[in-house]
């Protein structure tokens, strides 16, 4: 991770990584796979994204002791 919190890939990889696997796929096309179960949500920003991410998590905690998941 390059440390750059302003950017908001980074921002979202560094507050949900251990949870969502996290892309933007292109403008306008933001991704985030759960670890556990592979669902993918999906939003057109990176705040939008955001707030699916912490409703999914709410809704359904991800187990943060996956096998796979960044050291």
């Amino acid at each position: 991770m390059n440390g750059d919190w302003s950017q908001p890939l980074s921002a979202l990889r560094w507050h949900w990584g251990e949870a969502y696997v996290i892309n933007c796929l292109r403008t306008g096309r933001w991704t985030a796979e759960r670890r556990d179960t592979h669902e993918m949500l999906r939003d057109q920003t990176p705040l939008g994204l955001r707030d699916q991410i912490i409703a999914d998590y709410a809704a359904r905690k991800v187990s943060r002791s996956l096998p796979g998941q960044p050291g």
